[in-house]
């Protein structure tokens, strides 16, 4: 599906991109912490009462994809069509707000909301995932998010060539 100049162009994004477990421990910076999905950075030298942690917590990931499916003007037909996920299994994640997804069902919420890079990793860290530097099926996604390329297909179609878990 892809041509040769858009794997080399896939293949050189993931080298430059990709980054071992062992360089991320020499990325982190040890004076701060960040609370997960406030996107505040807080010094570590600060201690927080758990009252102050609790006011932190973000909007669950139920609410921030019905919201975005809202404010994308698609029906959920549309969207877990595009996705690419099963008509029982979307039912399950409307009608349950404690059911927690894989991250491969995530992703393809995603792109079937054309979501960009940012409300991609929002959505993400909802659902308490992130986008590993690590992953070669991350890059893959990312890459094609940032590109503006939303076919599931096309995707599914590049992680299985490299061997990675589709989406869906």
């Amino acid at each position: 599906m892809l041509t040769e100049i858009q794997k080399k162009s896939l293949e050189q994004y993931i080298t430059k991109y990709c980054i071992a477990p062992q360089e991320l421990k020499q990325q982190k910076h040890p004076e701060t912490n960040v609370v997960k999905d406030s996107g505040k950075m807080f010094p570590k030298t600060q201690k927080y009462t758990l009252e102050q942690l609790m006011k932190e917590v973000g909007e669950s990931f139920h609410d921030k994809l019905f919201r975005m499916i809202d404010k994308s003007g698609m029906t959920d037909v549309e969207v877990y069509k595009k996705a690419n996920i099963d008509r029982k299994l979307f039912s399950k994640i409307r009608s349950n707000p404690a059911y927690h997804p894989r991250k491969q069902t995530v992703l393809a919420l995603a792109i079937a909301l054309r979501l960009n890079l940012e409300d991609t990793v929002d959505l993400l860290t909802s659902a308490e995932y992130a986008l590993s530097p690590g992953s070669k099926g991350d890059l893959i996604v990312k890459y094609f998010i940032e590109h503006e390329v939303f076919d599931i297909m096309t995707i599914n179609f590049t992680l299985d060539e490299y061997g990675q878990q589709i989406l869906g």
